[in-house]
């Protein structure tokens, strides 16, 4: 027996030894209660359609850092770089980005949906019509340049046009 603890002391745990504070496990579950107060006041709220006042920090620093330099501009300074050239670029890239990834992300869903999968159909068959459409049109187009080129090079091309009556 003189490797067991048998101190029964209040808070002591005769198996574990450890110790429990209940205050701090109070405190924890009060805190807890609160974000689960909260996270029910935005899911009502998001239920009733109102706006959403998104203040979280994420879990990537340069997002937070970027959001913080931007919240403490003026508006001035904030039209000012937004003119920027190289702020454009960045920004347009970036965009791009959020763009590609969220449509990954979202892409299965649609797929998988009634409505998605049956606006993703209609949109294949709308391309594959465009696309000969397209393909014929570059071809005609080719063949009225080779033929302008080959047989009526001596004229400018509105007046070949004129003479095939097609439009300029």
């Amino acid at each position: 027996m003189s490797g067991i603890n048998f101190n029964f002391n209040r808070g002591v745990d005769p198996l574990l030894g450890s110790t429990t504070d209940y205050q701090s496990h109070l405190a924890e579950l009060e805190e807890m209660q609160t974000v689960i107060d909260q996270k029910r006041q935005s899911l009502m709220k998001m239920a009733q359609g109102e706006p959403q006042e998104i203040a979280v920090k994420t879990a990537t620093p340069i997002w937070d850092e970027i959001d913080t330099i931007t919240a403490n501009m003026s508006q001035a300074e904030f039209q000012t770089m937004s003119e920027n050239d190289s702020y454009k670029e960045s920004l347009n890239a970036l965009m791009e980005y959020v763009a590609a990834v969220q449509l990954q992300m979202i892409r299965p869903r649609i797929e998988h949906s009634e409505e998605g999968k049956k606006l993703l159909e209609q949109h294949l068959t709308n391309v594959k019509f465009l696309r000969k459409a397209a393909s014929a049109d570059v071809d005609k187009r080719l063949s009225d340049f080779e033929d302008y080129t080959k047989n009526y090079s001596h004229m400018s091309w509105d007046e070949y046009q004129k003479t095939k009556g097609g439009k300029k």
